[in-house]
């Protein structure tokens, strides 16, 4: 039985949210847990079935509803507190017991025929439990506790251990169920989604999370099983997720009205701070409140140190390398319990230090000398190397390909985004010492994760609820990619001699360049960008381009500037984006241009040249390949056919006159061309020909939106008018603008959308399009490209064209190219060709 219907649409309401002032924001976001907590709290299948869905949802309005969840939790902390317990002796006893190595096969033997076979960890084997005696039973809980923690001090897991403990997870349950000692079970699962996640298995940690909500229906413990969830998706860098997890866990804890005991309480004002550090929330007037309830538990001695411990990692956000003076002092004042409990407390404080460190370089860190010295005895190396490695900038080649394929298994490719987190860290490290050591693989390698893998990776589809974990182990050592191979990465490129590639890459010390013409390739640093904040160019310049040629003040008749006019126009914005310049080296007929995902959402036609000091824009054909995968997959898509078909669709039944005049305008040329026209608003089916354009208005959001725009009011569902196609071109304002939001690691642009349809070139405007311009524009793109042209050169001539008229880049600088450059008509793809000359 489901229970109820939900009531309401998610996505409607979301979409209710956007552009709205936070109060109704508020007000939406209330109506929304409203609804959504009694619903998943009815049963599991509620839960899966709008869960991650909800948090897709809420993702898009990420910076309004990430305060407002943490304000949620602190309130809840509030009503909750004063029932939270203290420690009481005895709340180990079920543990409390010897066992011995030989008991211990000696039970498992007895225990292994009711596991064989491909059991869920969510089904407990209740008959084999109790063929056991409660002493037995007892014995194997504590052998299996100690087994977590014993093996918690190693960061890393290999392949047997993982297994081991998903089948001491399967017996646990078991005997937590019959024992009713079920708080044991949770705190096993705890500790082991921590180890999957240091381990970077990911998908497998949520995996492990969905598992423990079905028990927790199960059992009648949803509090506990959400709680645990949160933490899950906390350590996996979806704070989101986990705050939303939290809300679900803290209500069910307040219907439930009885007292919360010690470990629990502990474990929901420690999760308090592990969502404040994932959302950098670190403001001590709202976290001394939960120091203090934390404090007044009289807690354990370990807890002490773990808890504070993640409090100095998130104050490190306010006061930087100063939280090094409150850590030392604390340090200082339970020395004797560090050192008693050293071998679990040695990585994360090693790793705590080492991170300030890392962030601020000429931080003082003697005070510490002692401690880390003596962590550092007792931590194993091999185990612990992904972690150490990073600080000490060792092996980052071999642990980037590691995390790569540890990054294969995750399903959902909104995840990837954030399980690339530390992929992200070892990506920079390895670009600044490619730089140095004048390594292209390596560069390569790390561009791959830093040019936002995501434009080409796929979802991959779950068949059914369960999903058969299988796991390896990984030696980066032994994968190596295409793109390691210089003769391989030619011929998968394809670029021509003649054809600058660039790729922009961000380390953890500079931004660099690694450029490739006529096979040779060469480095250097963008310095003039060091002191660039992206971000703020976009927003304060970028975003605000609009060519205005008639000017009409008030009691003043209209004034048409001159072209001198302009021209001062031009150089005043070329000064404010002076610091924008790159190396276009001579003889370079074309730029091939892929960017950091930091700095992506600067256009490629208004870089400057180093050398003449002009826009891109003007001086050649350049396109946005994305990265060096989108460049190599679009070169296995099919050409255009000779007689390729054309769609054009504007909202045209929308009554707003604008519409009709551009078509009016445009009319000769689609007529021409064959264009299939539709102009129905919401229309029937999408557009699917070859070449598709769509013209609409769009906001300056629409990285985010994805909307589109008529007569002042919102196309929502833009996934309903371009379908599949080759080439897209996009007469809609802003629409190639790229953003980077701070809680993901990924470009959010309306260009990855289309080509992870299977588009190979979308041509779109990175501000404010002027329509003037569009029946030049495309006439002359038309034309070049039934004439055989690549769509490069294409764009770059109907650009040309426009500026013979417009001299300003805001007008002729406008469109521009993503994906491949060098889609055309022809028989076959760029490799086919390839492939089939070696064969000859």
């Amino acid at each position: 039985m489901c229970g109820e219907i939900l009531d309401i649409d998610i996505k409607k309401l979301i979409d209710s949210c956007i552009g709205k002032d936070i109060h109704e924001i508020e007000t939406n976001l209330n109506t929304l847990l409203d609804a959504l907590c009694p619903y998943v709290l009815q049963n599991y299948i509620n839960s899966r079935e709008v869960m991650q869905g909800t948090i897709s949802q809420l993702d898009r309005i990420n910076d309004v509803a990430v305060p407002f969840l943490m304000s949620k939790l602190l309130s809840r902390i509030n009503q909750l507190v004063d029932r939270f317990e203290k420690p009481i002796d005895g709340y180990d006893d079920y543990i409390k017991v010897e066992w011995g190595e030989d008991n211990v096969k000696c039970i498992l033997h007895r225990m292994m025929p009711y596991l064989k076979g491909e059991n869920n960890i969510a089904s407990p084997q209740l008959e084999m439990a109790n063929n056991l005696s409660i002493e037995e039973r007892r014995q194997m809980a504590s052998f299996i506790i100690d087994s977590i923690q014993r093996y918690g001090v190693h960061s890393q897991w290999d392949k047997d251990t993982i297994e081991n403990h998903i089948l001491y997870f399967r017996i646990l349950y078991s005997f937590c169920k019959i024992d009713n000692q079920m708080d044991w079970l949770f705190h096993f699962a705890e500790n082991f989604v921590d180890r999957l996640a240091t381990s970077q298995l990911y998908q497998p940690a949520r995996d492990i999370a969905e598992s423990l909500l079905m028990i927790g229906y199960q059992e009648k413990m949803e509090s506990e099983a959400y709680l645990c969830a949160a933490r899950t998706y906390t350590i996996l860098n979806q704070p989101l997720a986990g705050l939303l997890y939290m809300e679900i866990a803290m209500r069910k804890k307040l219907q439930q009205k009885t007292s919360i005991p010690y470990k629990e309480s502990f474990e929901i004002l420690w999760m308090v701070l592990k969502l404040a550090r994932g959302i950098r929330f670190c403001s001590e007037k709202y976290l001394v409140p939960i120091t203090r309830a934390f404090d007044s538990l009289n807690p354990l001695p370990y807890d002490i140190l773990s808890f504070y411990h993640t409090y100095f990692s998130v104050l490190f956000f306010a006061k930087q390398d100063r939280v090094l003076d409150d850590m030392a002092d604390f340090l200082d004042s339970h020395r004797e319990e560090f050192f008693k409990n050293l071998e679990h407390s040695a990585m994360p404080w090693i790793t705590l230090v080492a991170n300030v460190k890392m962030n601020c370089p000429s931080a003082d860190t003697s005070r510490f000398n002692l401690y880390i010295e003596a962590a550092k005895s007792v931590v194993d190396y091999k185990s612990n190397a992904l972690y150490l490695d990073l600080f000490s900038h060792e092996n980052e080649a071999e642990h980037l390909k590691e995390l790569m394929v540890r990054l294969n298994t995750t399903r959902n490719v909104a995840d990837y985004s954030h399980d690339n987190t530390l992929a992200m860290l070892y990506a920079k490290s390895l670009i600044d010492k490619a730089f140095l050591c004048k390594n292209h693989s390596h560069y390569l390698l790390g561009m791959h994760v830093r040019a936002d893998f995501t434009f080409v990776r796929q979802s991959i589809w779950q068949n059914g609820i369960y999903e058969k974990a299988e796991f390896i182990d990984v030696d980066g050592k032994e994968y190596h990619l295409p793109i390691e191979d210089t003769r391989m990465l030619e011929d998968l490129m394809q670029q021509g001699e003649d054809n600058e590639v660039l790729w922009i890459g961000k380390g953890q010390r500079n931004l660099y360049f690694m450029l490739l013409l006529k096979g040779e390739f060469s480095f250097g640093t963008l310095n003039s960008w060091r002191s660039l904040n992206i971000e703020a160019l976009q927003s304060g310049i970028i975003r605000n381009l609009t060519y205005e040629r008639d000017v009409k003040k008030p009691g003043q008749p209209i004034y048409s500037k001159d072209n001198a006019e302009l021209e001062q126009e031009a150089e005043a914005l070329k000064q404010k984006l002076a610091a924008c310049k790159i190396p276009i080296e001579e003889g370079a007929e074309r730029l091939l241009i892929a960017k950091d995902m930091d700095v992506a959402a600067y256009p490629h036609q208004l870089l400057l040249d180093a050398n003449s000091d002009k826009f891109v824009g003007c001086q050649l054909p350049s396109c946005n390949i994305i990265s060096t995968e989108v460049f190599i997959k679009t070169n296995f898509e099919e050409p255009l056919h000779k007689d390729f078909t054309c769609a054009y669709w504007s909202p045209f039944d929308s009554q707003e006159f604008t519409f009709a005049m551009i078509k009016g305008h445009l009319e000769e040329t689609l007529n021409k061309y064959h264009f299939i026209c539709n102009d129905q608003t919401a229309p029937l089916r999408p557009i699917n020909s070859e070449v598709n354009i769509a013209c609409a208005h769009g906001g300056a959001d629409i990285s985010n939106t994805s909307w589109f725009y008529a007569d002042d009011r919102p196309i929502v569902e833009t996934d309903k008018i371009i379908g599949k196609g080759k080439l897209l071109i996009l007469f809609v304002c802003h629409s190639g603008t790229i953003s980077r939001p701070d809680y993901d690691n990924a470009m959010h642009t309306l260009i990855k959308r289309y080509i992870r349809m299977g588009y190979s070139s979308v041509i779109a405007p990175m501000w404010s399009l002027n329509t003037e311009i569009l029946p030049t524009w495309l006439e002359v793109f038309m034309e070049s490209v039934h004439q055989g042209d690549f769509v490069i050169d294409a764009v770059f001539k109907a650009n040309m064209a426009v500026k013979e008229r417009y001299i300003s880049p805001v007008v002729y600088a406008c469109l521009h190219l993503f994906g491949n450059p060098f889609l055309q008509i022809g028989d076959r793809p760029v490799l086919g060709v390839i492939e089939n000359k070696k064969s000859m």
